[in-house]
């Protein structure tokens, strides 16, 4: 797998006592990995971009500067919105087309975008679905299909195996950092709640805490 490398900054989150090291931020630009490079491998990598996103390639003309700005950072609303009252605006043919092709390319991503809450669900990656759901309401707003988003998301926030899964692998991810700091009986706590608890049962977090809770029973 090809992936980028970005070193200098001085975040406080950043901090480190020796070289080389690297830090792996998640879709939610959040540090979900740190350590000396080779021990990040691909796996790594893939289970932490799940929820990544790559925006449309959309190059237009100098007359449409203000939707280009507000694409770039990911407004793609307003971005739309913009396209639409130049389409109404412009006198010149090709900015025009160049406007409509652009809303043509906003549109097919934001369906595309919407499409991919069911791959997650499917997949029970209800994290990166969530994600997925905040981002689409926020990132479409002004357009038809950001309704959608905020109809889908009030479904997930309602669905009580949907918050178990969320709250056990948040439960999981504190425990899996408490065995790293070699924390071990504290884990076995948190993994016993998540593992025993009625509201997990039959889920993927509390047959990932019955699998951990048994891989730590030697060092307690």
């Amino acid at each position: 797998m090809i992936y980028p490398i970005a070193f200098g900054g001085g975040a406080a989150q950043y901090k480190t006592r020796g070289i080389p090291h690297s830090w792996l931020v998640g879709p939610n630009g959040k540090i979900v990995w740190k350590g000396h490079p080779a021990g990040l491998n691909d796996s790594i990598i893939k289970k932490h971009i799940v929820g990544a996103r790559v925006g449309p390639k959309i190059a237009l003309p100098s007359e449409l500067s203000k939707a280009t700005k507000y694409i770039k950072a990911s407004q793609f609303g307003k971005a739309f919105g913009e396209l639409e009252k130049q389409v109404k605006r412009a006198k010149e043919a090709s900015v025009v087309d160049a406007a409509r092709e652009a809303m043509d390319q906003i549109t097919k991503f934001s369906e595309e975008q919407f499409a991919a809450i069911g791959t997650f669900k499917e997949k029970r990656q209800y994290a990166a679905g969530l994600q997925a759901l905040q981002r689409g309401v926020r990132d479409f707003k002004g357009m038809d299909i950001s309704k959608k988003f905020d109809k889908e998301f009030k479904v997930w926030k309602r669905d009580k195996k949907i918050q178990a899964e969320l709250s056990g692998g948040q439960m999981l991810a504190e425990a899996h950092d408490l065995v790293k700091r070699g924390k071990y009986a504290e884990a076995a706590r948190l993994y016993a709640v998540v593992a025993k608890a009625k509201k997990y049962v039959d889920t993927e977090a509390q047959r990932e805490a019955e699998i951990r809770l048994g891989e730590i029973q030697k060092y307690l």
